[in-house]
C-alpha cells in the first residue's frame, strides 16, 4: 500500500473530466459492441486511456486548466437538463416565455384563459392554462 501511495504522491488524480471520459468510454464500448465490425469496440478504449493518462499525469496545472474548461461547458448543460426535467415533472404549473424579454414564467394549471403579467418587463399577454391532468 505504501508503494501505491508513493507512486501517486505527485500525480494529478481523479477529477470530473476523467470520470466523464471513463463513462464515455464505457458507453462507447457497450454501444459499439453491438456492431458486427471487428475492432470497433477498441474505439471505446481511447477515452478510457486518455482518462488514465490524465489521472497519472504529473502536470497538475495543465490538467486543472483542462478540467476547468470542461466544467465551463458541462455545468450549464447539466443545470439546463435538470431544470428541464423538473419542469416536465411539474404537474401543478405551466411554463411560458414572455414574448418581450423571453424570461420563463410559471403559472398555475387549470385556470383557463388568463392574462399573465411578466414581473421582469411588465408585458401583459393572454394564455390558456388548460384543465388539470388526471
Amino acid at each position: 500500500m505504501e508503494k501505491i501511495k508513493n507512486f501517486m504522491a505527485d500525480r494529478y488524480g481523479l477529477d470530473q473530466l476523467s470520470v466523464a471520459l471513463m463513462v464515455l468510454g464505457c458507453v462507447l464500448t457497450a454501444a459499439l459492441s453491438f456492431l458486427r465490425v471487428p475492432y470497433y469496440r477498441l474505439i471505446g478504449l481511447l477515452p478510457m486511456a486518455l482518462s488514465l493518462w490524465r489521472v497519472l499525469s504529473k502536470q497538475r496545472e495543465k490538467r486543472y486548466a483542462e478540467n476547468l474548461r470542461f466544467l465551463r461547458f458541462w455545468n450549464p448543460l447539466r443545470e439546463q437538463t435538470v431544470a428541464w426535467w423538473n419542469r416536465m415533472r411539474d404537474r401543478e404549473h405551466r411554463y411560458y416565455k414572455c414574448p418581450t424579454c423571453k424570461k420563463r414564467l410559471r403559472v398555475p394549471r387549470g385556470r383557463g384563459n388568463i392574462e399573465i403579467t411578466c414581473p421582469h418587463c411588465g408585458t401583459k399577454f393572454k394564455r390558456n392554462t388548460g384543465g388539470t391532468r388526471s
